[in-house]
């Protein structure tokens, strides 16, 4: 999974306050001083201010001689949370497409006898593309707006989709992948900038619990999908391309719901002022908490070298397409149960401690699968493994959080997601190269070095720094 990334949702928060601060009744967005307007019947829709719908003063007037009053603010809270549920199932639809084109990729490139280290450039390409789009796409919120960004990135990504199909040199895939990670990246700051700026303080959790949920549902019933054609072919491509096209649908026809204001860019929030902010955030994470680093960095490598090699080991070790496929899509939903267990450990506990629990775990199912052949017991132990290496990334950042001080924390957040974004660049391409030197088995080899390593940090922090107070 990938971090949170709520830069955008800040920079419009931090806008409305400076408003509010100098007097004014409106914040100092050019968005939000304009009425937007529904693209499917080209009236004016009025702008979501401070969380209440605020209507023209004729429409106002029309609408009182009309109907009996009611209030404003619940007719924009219920609005809102219909947007946000139509984007949700757009979303749903694209990440869906997005789970069976990683695994997918994989695959033909083993079907046309690829050397592993060539696979792994090929996927560390879209995290490199995630990266750079973290830092510079998201300007393009800013100025044309969540749905038409939405739009923009997917159709994109739709039109990507089918270039895998028509052409098979690496280095074009290479290309593809870039740009793929560039517009996925781009579309996760679109929804949870726009669940950030329509969730209250009190319903927050819950919104991003289902923003969570959506996503691992999503990327895992695109695993069971692959054995509905040859991987070889152009269908399962085109069915991508579908699913990236019907995301679409969904979000624009959301236009009739009042859209937040997506954040302007300002003189302090251009692309170099965000890559500022993630060396600052960077250096900040290192000062306060250097393991949290390590344990970032970390959970980026393993994180990334999962969802595109694991497919490649199994497919090495004789497992059929489909049975890749089903352990794929099991395995990301099997990902979903230890979340809150685990964290409820870490609230209890000192967070380093589960941190060495996770590593340990994780360490001792990445030797047993480097060095057993294949069997039941593979899978048993992948199930394991991806349990609980996906909780290492929100106990990392959960301890970053208990240790820097509170305004710290803007900076912090971009540092982390660079960092991850950072590990899940290289992890592909040094697990792949593991795999050429070593086999299969090269890849939990590759995950046994980074969880002792990790492991071996955590138990020389607890031993030389005290526990954080929270």
């Amino acid at each position: 999974m990938k971090p949170a990334n709520d830069s955008w949702a800040r920079d419009a928060a931090a806008g409305l306050s400076s408003a509010q601060a100098n007097g004014d009744d409106e914040p100092a967005l050019d968005e939000a001083r304009t009425p937007t307007f529904n693209e499917s019947v080209n009236r004016p829709v009025a702008p979501l201010i401070g969380g209440t719908l605020q209507p023209p003063a004729h429409a106002a007037e029309a609408s009182q001689s009309a109907h009996p009053a009611q209030p404003a603010g619940a007719t924009a809270t219920v609005s809102s949370l219909q947007a946000t549920a139509i984007l949700l199932l757009g979303y749903a639809i694209l990440i869906t497409g997005n789970g069976l084109l990683g695994t997918l990729i994989s695959l033909r490139l083993i079907q046309q006898q690829t050397p592993s280290l060539v696979v792994g450039v090929v996927q560390s390409a879209y995290y490199v593309g995630f990266m750079v789009g973290a830092l510079w796409g998201g300007g393009l919120i800013g100025r044309v707006g969540h749905h038409r960004a939405f739009v923009t990135f997917a159709a994109v990504s739709a039109c990507c989709a089918l270039g895998y199909a028509t052409w098979s040199s690496a280095a074009t895939w290479v290309a593809l992948r870039f740009v793929m990670g560039f517009c996925l990246v781009g579309i996760f700051t679109v929804v949870e900038s726009w669940l950030h700026q329509v969730a209250s303080n009190a319903q927050r959790g819950r919104v991003f619990s289902a923003y969570l949920i959506t996503n691992y549902l999503g990327v895992g019933t695109g695993q069971f999908l692959i054995g509905l054609a040859d991987p070889a072919g152009f269908a399962l491509f085109s069915l991508v391309s579908a699913l990236f096209s019907a995301s679409l649908i969904p979000v624009a026809l959301a236009g009739n719901a009042p859209i937040p204001p997506a954040p302007a860019e300002t003189p302090g929030s251009g692309a170099g002022s965000r890559l500022a902010r993630g060396l600052s955030g960077l250096s900040t994470v290192y000062k306060w908490a250097p393991l949290g680093v390590y344990g970032c960095l970390a959970a980026g490598l393993l994180n990334s070298g999962f969802y595109t090699l694991q497919p490649v080991f199994m497919r090495r070790l004789g497992y059929s397409v489909t049975d890749v496929s089903h352990f794929m899509g099991f395995a990301l939903l099997a990902a979903l149960l230890p979340q809150w267990p685990v964290a409820r450990l870490a609230d209890l506990f000192d967070r380093r401690i589960i941190i060495t629990a996770i590593t340990a775990l994780a360490a001792a199912c990445s030797l047993l699968l480097f060095l057993l052949p294949g069997g039941t017991l593979v899978e048993v132990l992948g199930y394991v493994y991806v349990s609980v290496v996906f909780s290492l990334y929100g106990v990392v950042t959960s301890y970053v959080n208990d240790c820097i001080p509170a305004e710290q924390r803007i900076a912090v957040s971009a540092g982390l997601l660079l960092i991850f974004s950072l590990g899940a660049s290289a992890g592909p391409t040094l697990a792949s190269a593991l795999m050429a030197l070593a086999g299969p088995g090269g890849l939990y080899l590759f995950t046994t070095l980074v969880t002792c390593t990790l492991a071996a940090l955590t138990l020389s922090s607890l031993r030389t720094t005290p526990r954080v107070t929270r």
